[in-house]
């Protein structure tokens, strides 16, 4: 695949896992006993919500852009 059909969260998925900030909020969040009456799993599920809308829209191909552009700047 080219660089730009990888997203920044594919690949930190693949390589470390479920990315839940919490584990009430991860894959394997049915375990918790007190997530009906937490009041803090709204939090920490926007969280987790923000972290993933960020980083599925950054691809390969912006990281290899960001990189050239800070190598260029260094050069000068």
């Amino acid at each position: 695949k080219e660089p730009s059909a990888y997203t920044v969260g594919e690949i930190l998925r693949l390589t470390e896992g479920d990315l839940a900030p919490v584990d009430c909020v991860g894959k394997e969040s049915g375990n918790c006993g007190r997530k009906q009456d937490c009041v803090t799993i709204r939090v920490w599920e926007r969280i987790s919500q923000a972290v993933n809308q960020v980083i599925d829209q950054i691809t390969l191909a912006d990281m290899v852009g960001w990189q050239e552009e800070k190598a260029g700047r260094e050069s000068i």
